[in-house]
């Protein structure tokens, strides 16, 4: 059966048909579709038949591979929506680890085979078998391993350029090791085994390539988290210095409003005037909500978090002493604070029915400044690993906050824990006081 022609139509029919499924699998990873699953699959039948019309024919192996990648890009650019960079960047790691298995698996099946002659695989049916499915196989293999290879974001041009060159490299070598050693060099065991090793190291150094590609998408993934985290920080900062401007100046204006109306009411003849008078003065009283923290800026802060909560009809308790905190930079306050505060008052916002609470206390104890954060809670919290993120679509700008948090206290030696319930999320925190 084997030796039927129609039973190797199939087979390279099916092999190649893995090929270009394992491709749009890692486009698909890595990528967004612009095209509907109908297209992109009916487009996949012209690689796929263009290799088969290839072999129909015995085209030379190095121009049917230029052609084929050549028509991959294509497909690709025109299925997904990526960059000219990102788009050659998969492709380019696609066929390097694809050759390399290829390259792989040939040396082995001729050394497992005891050939001495390379050129045997290709006259044997058996031997060609062999090869197809366990190339095939651990190309399959590779796609669970790629899952862990972060390429959503975009690179700059001078990161693309420094994982292409080594990328595009190892696929040259593949191209000169399999045209010299198994085409124009004299087969035999020494040169085999030659072939296996440097296929094996072959391997190794994809798989380096492929680590220095995550590494520079996780300093770039930094860079940009890092970037926006400061810009967060800043506008936190020069938002709650000019509420405090404004606060002042209300404060001056309350005292000037109420010497006013003791004067008016001092000199109103009228009881309905005394009435009026004292009505104004309620109003204004209770709008007003003082804090005494020991920090000016954190005072402010608290003021604006307790006009939102009663706004929302959030129940809330601030109970923080901080006096012996001077030396915690005002931008690293904000950023605590303001964060906390502003997750606690998303989830308790999602609550429609059921206490809204939230109860934020911080002390010195034993020469540490300790917070404690409650707030009730409905939502599910979602992890990321060991990461909490957001149920939010925009995902890469919330969940920042709390990386915020937790860099502040390590910034001065501290840590954070988090505890989650079924129904409230608690925060406690601790930094050492200098």
């Amino acid at each position: 059966m084997i030796e039927n022609k129609i039973f190797w139509c199939i087979v390279n029919l099916i092999a190649t048909t893995i090929e270009e499924l394992v491709l749009v699998r890692m486009f698909d990873i890595y990528s967004k579709r612009k095209r509907q699953n109908f297209i992109i699959y009916l487009l996949l039948f012209i690689p796929i038949m263009t290799v088969q019309i290839f072999d129909f024919y015995g085209v030379d192996s190095n121009t049917k591979l230029l052609i084929v990648l050549i028509i991959d890009f294509i497909y690709c650019i025109y299925c997904y929506d990526n960059k000219i960079f990102k788009t050659i960047l998969i492709s380019g790691l696609y066929w390097m680890i694809s050759m390399g298995i290829d390259l792989l698996a040939f040396s082995f099946v001729n050394v497992f085979n005891l050939n001495s002659n390379a050129t045997d695989i290709m006259n044997s049916t058996l031997y060609r078998l062999e090869l197809i499915i366990f190339s095939k196989l651990m190309l399959m293999a590779s796609v669970v391993v790629l899952r862990k290879l972060n390429l959503k974001k975009e690179l700059t041009r001078k990161q693309y350029l420094s994982v292409l060159i080594p990328i595009s490299a190892n696929i040259i070598f593949i191209v000169v090791i399999w045209s010299l050693v198994y085409k124009y060099i004299p087969n035999n065991m020494q040169i085999n085994y030659i072939g296996l090793i440097l296929a094996v190291l072959l391997i190794f150094s994809n798989i380096s390539i492929l680590k220095i590609t995550n590494n520079i998408v996780k300093e770039n993934q930094l860079k940009f988290e890092n970037e926006k985290l400061r810009e967060k920080i800043d506008i936190q900062y020069n938002y709650y210095l000019n509420l405090k401007k404004e606060q002042e100046k209300i404060t001056k204006f309350r005292h000037d409003i109420k010497n006013h109306l003791l004067c008016i009411k001092n000199s109103a003849t009228t009881e309905e005037s005394n009435e009026y008078i004292e009505k104004i003065n309620l109003e204004i009283n209770q709008k007003v909500v003082d804090f005494n923290t020991g920090n000016a800026i954190l005072d402010v802060i608290f003021y604006e978090k307790s006009i939102i909560c009663i706004d929302k009809k959030i129940k809330y308790k601030f109970d923080v002493d901080y006096s012996r905190c001077e030396f915690i930079d005002v931008i690293d306050t904000c950023s605590i604070f303001s964060n906390l505060l502003d997750n606690a008052i998303e989830a308790c916002d999602k609550i429609d029915q059921g206490d809204k609470v939230i109860e934020l206390k911080g002390n010195v104890a034993n020469e540490f400044f300790v917070i404690k954060c409650e707030n009730t809670k409905v939502n599910d919290v979602l992890y990321l690993g060991e990461n909490i993120t957001t149920d939010k679509e925009d995902k890469e700008l919330h969940g920042i906050g709390l990386k915020s948090i937790r860099e502040s206290f390590e910034k001065y030696g501290g840590d954070i824990n988090i505890e989650v319930l079924d129904d409230k999320f608690i925060f406690k925190g601790f930094i050492p006081i200098k």
